[in-house]
């Protein structure tokens, strides 16, 4: 793969007020906001010619001399933005785990480095790669982002900084557009992904579903205990259901990542909507330890067959593949 120059020219900005502002921007999930993802600099070809652009993301604002081509994702919803946007990472943290987590989208090529975990990528192998853009989580990466900012120039974003997970992987698919040079394909990946939910919208209100309540929820085995996670309105899944002319029966508080961890008992409250899941094959809590609980046989979407597993490698929070994905999966899942 041939090596584009490096970018050389970076532009953090160093006050805490205007960082704060940065991720109030990200928050706010706006029309405005999104079409507000990157910009050229002033005089540059803005991108598409290989002109400068400059990026803003949680550690202020990052400027190119022109856009990378070489980049190294270190979250899987980064990775999956760019094959969105036809960009072959260069290397991505945890490379397996993608390809058994995160089914929706194309698959990376034989040349894509594995980097190491998300959480400890090897800073050595990202080094050796020469990338002109390296893409991360605040989750992941912020206590080495300085680290990283040495090797080649880094973006940070933090996807759970929102009330709206769904309008905030929007943005982001827009700034990663920027830095890359592929601006239109950013339009284009969401314009496809609005067709999509909006297909499956229609099948839904075809086959009478249309405001339906559904519980979207998460399962798997902690310590020899059932965990079950579900989704709230804050979350990917949560945004796309009044997009898919259907409700959230879940009205729990939300942890960190937008989703509350409960008990059997806690479902209770959302027993009379659909109950929509993804686990793991081996270790599908939903159709395994839980079904032996009596407090489990008694709630109403149990008694009523009205459970329904989604696909394994259906992921809640990736980028436009996988938010298709999910809409997809929640469509076949109540009308199949």
């Amino acid at each position: 793969m041939r090596t584009p120059p490096r970018a050389a020219r970076i532009t953090l900005t160093a006050l805490l007020a205007a960082a704060a502002l940065a991720v109030t921007a990200v928050g706010c999930g706006s029309a405005a906001e999104e079409a507000g993802g990157g910009s050229p600099t002033k005089g540059s070809g803005g991108g598409k010619d290989g002109g400068a652009v400059t990026v803003t993301h949680l550690k202020g604002s990052t400027t190119l001399d022109r856009p990378a081509a070489k980049v190294v994702a270190l979250e899987w919803t980064y990775a999956e933005d760019l094959l969105a946007l036809g960009v072959s990472p260069a290397g991505v943290a945890d490379v397996k785990g993608y390809g058994q987590w995160v089914t929706g989208g194309p698959r990376f090529g034989k040349d894509v480095k594995d980097v190491g975990t998300r959480q400890a990528p090897s800073l050595e192998t990202i080094k050796v790669l020469k990338p002109d853009l390296i893409i991360t989580s605040k989750v992941r990466s912020e206590a080495n982002y300085e680290q990283l900012n040495k090797i080649a120039p880094t973006l940070m974003f933090d996807p759970y900084a929102t009330d709206s997970e769904y309008e905030e992987m929007r943005a982001t698919l827009k700034k990663i557009g920027t830095a890359v040079g592929k601006a239109d394909a950013a339009d284009q990946a969401l314009k496809d992904l609005d067709a999509k939910v909006d297909a499956a919208k229609r099948k839904l209100a075809d086959a009478g579903k249309g405001g339906s309540a559904v519980t979207v929820a998460r399962g798997y085995t902690t310590d020899g205990a059932a965990v079950v996670e579900v989704l709230t309105d804050s979350t990917i899944p949560g945004g796309l259901l009044p997009r898919l002319g259907l409700k959230n029966a879940w009205s729990g508080k939300a942890d960190a990542y937008g989703m509350s961890k409960v008990d059997i008992e806690g479902l209770k409250p959302v027993e009379k909507s659909s109950l929509v899941y993804v686990a793991a094959k081996d270790d599908d809590v939903f159709t395994g330890s839980l079904p032996k609980n009596a407090l489990w046989q008694s709630l109403d979407f149990a008694k009523g067959k009205r459970v329904h597993a989604l696909d394994p490698g259906t992921w809640f929070f990736g980028g436009p593949f996988s938010t298709g994905q999910v809409a997809d999966e929640i469509a076949d899942a109540l009308t199949s």
